[in-house]
């Protein structure tokens, strides 16, 4: 787990919104379903509580119990702990007492798998964890080449002004043989400054594909956002509806 979600779960909510759209799609997705819902990587809730809030019942899993807390705090405040509920879990294991319609990874959390064996193993659970023809849904980062070489034209160093807010200073590093980016970061915490890293491993538009399919997917959609729009050239997510075979 990356100590960036042990140390600083509070300030998670306020450096990592997702992208746009995403709590919509998401949450249209799970009332769809009927639910339950599985929701892996639910972190402080940010997608789960307002599919609570919308009258899904959500099972949101998550490896930080520092983040589950934030999580639950959130859930009493939305009036939603009737529906959502939260467990500590290992995406690559979990499971779930009956099979549910719907199992969604928002927010790239699927690329915490860093090893080929984690990203198979997380596939295999949420099938196990599906119906027949239940469907899963997840987005991760598109990892072009050229869209990286316009990340780091940039400069790789990402820094929002320490402030009373709390504010987060990243500097990210690419590793394209091991297909790795981690982020080192530095905030203020009171009158401290704390350290913490984040890695993640991509994947690519094909490498997902086999995945899925060796995992007894059949992909339904592929969109390059989360309002719906068909993936093409150029767009920075790969957003992937994959249904289970019987």
């Amino acid at each position: 787990m990356n100590d960036y979600y042990r140390d600083a779960p509070d300030l998670y909510d306020q450096t990592a919104r997702g992208i746009p759209g995403d709590v919509e799609f998401y949450r249209d997705l799970a009332v769809a379903s009927g639910g339950p819902v599985v929701e892996l990587g639910v972190g402080t809730g940010r997608i789960a509580i307002p599919t609570a809030a919308a009258g899904v019942e959500v099972i949101g899993i998550d490896r930080s119990p520092e983040m589950l807390a934030v999580a639950r705090t959130r859930a009493e405040a939305a009036g939603v702990t009737s529906r959502l509920r939260l467990e500590a879990g290992d995406m690559r294991s979990f499971t779930v007492a009956e099979p549910v319609p719907l199992v969604t990874i928002p927010y790239r959390a699927f690329l915490h798998n860093l090893e080929d064996a984690d990203q198979a193993a997380t596939l295999r659970a949420c099938r196990r964890a599906l119906r027949p023809g239940g469907r899963l849904a997840l987005n991760v980062f598109n990892p072009d080449l050229r869209i990286i070489e316009r990340w780091q034209a940039k400069g790789a160093r990402h820094v929002e002004p320490f402030d009373g807010e709390g504010r987060i200073e990243a500097h990210h590093e690419f590793r394209p043989a091991a297909r790795m980016v981690t982020s080192r970061l530095r905030w203020r915490e009171g009158g401290d400054v704390r350290n913490g890293s984040l890695t993640l491993r991509y994947v690519t538009r094909a490498e997902m594909e086999g995945l899925l399919a060796t995992a007894g997917f059949t992909v339904e959609a592929l969109y390059g956002d989360c309002h719906g729009a068909p993936f093409e050239e150029g767009y920075t997510e790969l957003v992937w509806i994959a249904v289970r075979r019987s």
